[in-house]
């Protein structure tokens, strides 16, 4: 066989990894089966919830189930991981440092995508971990750009929908989004991310919410896997917002 092997870290979770694999498809410019990126996906449900540990709720750090289902892929063959999970990106150099192969970074991708197409202040939607960790001020900083997340009560919102919907099966109103959105556009964002790979699967397709572009972490995660699998991405001239 030929072509780089990426490995999927995932379960993290599982509706969101699937949907992750789906974008890999959708985004290749593919005319056959040996036209897309080779993976190696291993869902692996059993990881502790990130925000949890994050905000001290819990005990039961994610850090040793990351690096051994990481170590575990690296020697199935991988030669590049992808981690679908803003949150666990809260334990990325940890990992990374545990591993021989290259871990791609998504907040940070993001973050370059949203600098790349002109953003100047973000607003990030993602869970409490997420925002307690500051990953995308972190990352966006590097880069001089703002980074805004939601007062209490969207963010209040924001957590219902990943956790309460989204990660229990049921339907969200693509609406729901302008409610999430509105506020991050009043205290000045010109964009909105969706740093949280249950919102993707939430709001995937939505463009615009609120009026502001929206950047949405799992693309520009699927499209950098794309690329450094050496194939052409569907939406090279723009990474970062859905065409």
């Amino acid at each position: 066989m030929s072509g780089l092997l990426v490995g999927v870290l995932g379960g993290t979770g599982p509706a969101a990894t699937a949907y992750f694999l789906q974008r890999l498809v959708e985004r290749t410019e593919a005319r056959c089966d040996q036209d897309h990126v080779r993976t190696l996906a291993f869902n692996d449900t059993a990881i502790p919830d990130r925000t949890a540990f994050l905000l001290g709720r819990s005990d039961r750090s994610p850090l040793a189930a990351l690096i051994e289902d990481g170590q575990l892929l690296e020697a199935c063959g991988c030669d590049l991981l992808a981690l679908p999970c803003n949150t666990a990106h809260g334990f990325f150099d940890e990992l990374q440092g545990a591993l021989g192969i290259p871990v791609v970074h998504m907040v940070r991708e993001t973050a370059a995508a949203a600098s790349a197409v002109g953003l100047a202040r973000i607003g990030v939607l993602a869970t409490s971990g997420t925002v307690a960790a500051d990953l995308y001020g972190h990352e966006a900083a590097r880069l001089g750009v703002d980074c805004l997340y939601p007062d209490s009560a969207t963010q209040a919102r924001a957590n219902r929908i990943i956790f309460d919907e989204v990660k229990a099966g049921r339907f969200v109103e693509p609406a729901a989004l302008e409610a999430l959105a509105a506020p991050l556009r009043a205290a000045g964002c010109d964009g909105v991310v969706l740093g949280c790979t249950e919102l993707s699967l939430a709001f995937g397709g939505v463009t615009r919410a609120a009026g502001l572009p929206v950047v949405d972490a799992l693309d520009v995660l699927a499209d950098c896997v794309i690329m450094r699998a050496g194939r052409p991405p569907k939406t090279s001239k723009n990474l970062s917002l859905r065409n």
